[in-house]
């Protein structure tokens, strides 16, 4: 059965910052709680996450009912954070993490099936870089990691962004203040990539020479890949004035989210911790990966294989895996609040070694297959291709229903006779804005070495 595949919950992670010291209480200005860094300050930085709820499928129906799936998360992030370079106001801007430790164990009923997954110690030294509008990229230089080790490292309360959480530079604050939690702060504690109401407020709580303690609570309500979903949270955290740092923090969050057009609607209960402190002694420094400057798109670059290995290819992060078997991948680029396009990837029969796909047979299994759908074919021919191996590509247009709608058809084969067919189906309206990117994905297609013979 081809099963939607739920993406791990929001994490948290904080990292090292410098401040000036303050006052030891009263109402004083706010730039004795700002965070400061200087490029090469290192601090390690332990997250834990523990999560419970339920996983929601798709809607239930008297032909096919759906039954939620029970479903647990436990995380733990370990890594030493080392600060490249700093903006203008010598806030963190681009830092190097190593991970030393980065799983997350999945539990739950059938059919959940349990799971340790662990970043692979090839793709453990990642840069966080912090855009000009506030979103952190989390890039791997060393090659392109999955979706599911993405979402184990790049976490909504980065390192780089966590300074939006204390009061604005140059302000007062004394025992008793408050201020709204800003908009991109409300962002990455929920993970939605749009908003539509946020009440959250951090609350200071006391202010000694040594600290200053805040309380956080309030809703976000928005949406994250096109699913509307609210987060009830409340917490706390605690600056270290000394060092200059937020040193721990503790996050509770309740949501329900419906089901959206990439990923399955979601009941869930987590709590976050994170703890900072200085970097070990002796730890050595990270080497800077790179140059200053844009960070290399190949940095950004995901990889995938499908359950049964059959093959690895890569792809820009728009696409999203909405569903996958033994037999059949479904991914979908989803980009500007929509859905751009859907590639279904489907294991084809396998032919003798060498025998080279038949074009005209292809073209004719095609449009029988479309029907009443069918228009008019824009465009066939073979495509580039690694040598022994077979790419056709078939364009077509036609129409579901009143919505015009184009086709790219794909058969790819290799010299042992493995074949697959990939469809990408997209709105007429939407195919300058998929681009190449169609190509680009089969292009980067590998097969890999089918599983050795049990000897016995």
């Amino acid at each position: 059965m081809l099963q939607t595949r739920p993406r791990l919950p929001a994490l948290l992670a904080l990292a090292a910052v410098v401040a000036h010291p303050a006052p030891a209480s009263g109402r004083k200005a706010a730039d004795a709680l700002v965070e400061r860094a200087e490029a090469g300050r290192q601090s390690r930085v332990v997250v834990t996450l523990e999560a419970e709820g339920r996983y929601l499928p798709g809607e239930s129906t008297d032909e096919q009912p759906v039954e939620p799936l029970e479903l647990t998360v436990r995380t733990r992030l370990d890594y030493l954070d080392q600060v490249l370079e700093v903006d203008d106001d010598s806030r963190p801007r681009r830092s190097a993490r190593r991970m030393d430790e980065a799983e997350v164990v999945i539990g739950g009923g059938e059919p959940i099936r349990a799971q340790e997954i662990r970043l692979r110690p090839e793709v453990s030294s990642l840069v966080a870089d912090r855009l000009d509008g506030g979103e952190v990229l989390v890039a791997s230089p060393r090659g392109p990691l999955t979706r599911t080790e993405l979402e184990l490292v790049q976490v909504p309360a980065d390192p780089l962004e966590l300074a939006d959480l204390l009061p604005d530079p140059g302000t007062e604050a004394a025992p008793g203040d408050g201020w709204p939690v800003p908009e991109s702060a409300a962002r990455w504690i929920s993970g939605y990539d749009a908003l539509s109401s946020n009440t959250a407020r951090v609350t200071l709580r006391s202010l000694d020479g040594d600290s200053a303690e805040f309380d956080l609570d309030g809703r976000v309500e928005g949406a994250v890949l096109g699913a509307r979903g609210r987060m009830d949270v409340e917490g706390s955290f605690r600056f270290d004035r000394e060092a200059g740092r937020v040193a721990s923090i503790t996050l509770r969050r309740a949501e329900r989210r419906e089901a959206g057009p990439v990923e399955a609607g979601l009941e869930f209960r987590s709590t976050l911790t994170v703890d900072r402190s200085d970097a070990p002694e002796g730890s050595e420094p990270i080497p800077a990966p790179g140059s200053p400057g844009p960070l290399p798109g190949d940095w950004l670059l995901l990889s995938y294989t499908p359950p049964d290995g059959r093959y690895r290819l890569e792809h820009d992060r728009s696409w999203y895996v909405f569903a996958e078997d033994d037999r059949q991948s479904v991914l979908r680029c989803f980009e500007g609040g929509t859905v751009v396009a859907q590639a279904d990837l489907v294991a084809g029969p396998t032919v003798g070694p060498g025998a080279r796909p038949k074009a005209d047979r292809f073209r004719d299994d095609v449009r029988e297959a479309l029907g009443d759908r069918f228009d008019r074919v824009l465009d066939a021919g073979q495509v580039a291709s690694p040598p022994g191996e077979s790419r056709y590509r078939l364009a077509i247009a036609g129409r579901q229903g009143d919505e015009p709608i184009v086709w790219y058809y794909y058969l790819v084969s290799d010299a042992s006779g493995r074949q697959l067919v990939a469809i990408f189906t997209l709105r007429a309206s939407g195919v300058e804005r998929l681009g190449r990117r169609d190509q680009r994905l089969i292009d980067s297609l590998r097969w890999l070495p089918p599983p050795a013979a049990d000897p016995r």
